[in-house]
């Protein structure tokens, strides 16, 4: 079964000399695993840099339900970052965000509903101009409703759970308030996702706060 889908690079791993394994989500199929062979040749039509964490591509998923590892085709960008990349704040809030999602979509069946927040929301992360250093709080407790375990609690600040992306610079929070929410948010998480454990990407952010 062939399928035209969009889809959010979680990771990639580099197999042999020139071959990745790269872990999609995918708007049709949930989360797949996907062997994409030749990444590094020079005349590759999917090179590895298609597959660079949170990318939002276009493909074409050749699905066999008996198959480990899927196989696609026909990769297209979507959407072009245009600051993620070059924005250092935004930069590490993008590798939490992957972290993240890497540790807890692990369904293979599809939710359009979350596949278009996620989708939203990381174009929003890279055209946002305000608030950016909000934006990992927001996105965890909104998250949370579509895991099934909606954080509405007052100390989380019930705006984040209702504020839009673009008005994050209205919530006033420090860097110490920030890295405690975030804290606060992944021991949430941890109670609700298995194996969800400590998320390395936090310490970068905790770093970048303070400076």
């Amino acid at each position: 079964m062939t399928i035209r889908t969009r889809s959010i690079v979680l990771n990639q791993l580099r197999y042999g000399d020139s071959s990745l394994i790269v872990d999609l989500y995918t708007e049709n199929m949930g989360r797949q695993t996907v062997f994409v062979k030749g990444a590094f040749g020079k005349k590759s039509r999917m090179r590895s840099a298609l597959f660079q964490p949170l990318h939002l591509l276009e493909i074409d998923l050749h699905h066999r339900a008996n198959r480990q590892m899927q196989r696609i085709s026909n990769p297209n960008i979507c959407y072009p970052f245009q600051t993620i990349h070059f924005n250092p704040v935004k930069c590490c809030i993008a590798m939490f965000i992957t972290e993240v999602l890497y540790k807890t979509l692990k369904e293979e069946e599809a939710n359009s509903e979350m596949f278009d927040f996620l989708y939203y929301s990381i174009q929003t992360l890279d055209l946002n101009e305000h608030g950016t250093a909000n934006f990992h709080l927001a996105f965890l407790v909104q998250f949370s409703r579509y895991l099934g375990f909606y954080l509405k609690y007052e100390k989380l600040l019930p705006q984040l759970s209702e504020i839009s992306f673009d008005k994050l610079d209205e919530v006033p929070l420090n860097h110490n308030q920030r890295n405690s929410l975030t804290n606060y948010l992944l021991e949430y998480y941890s109670m609700y996702v298995e194996n969800f454990c400590k998320m390395k990407s936090f310490t970068i952010l905790q770093n970048i706060f303070q400076e």
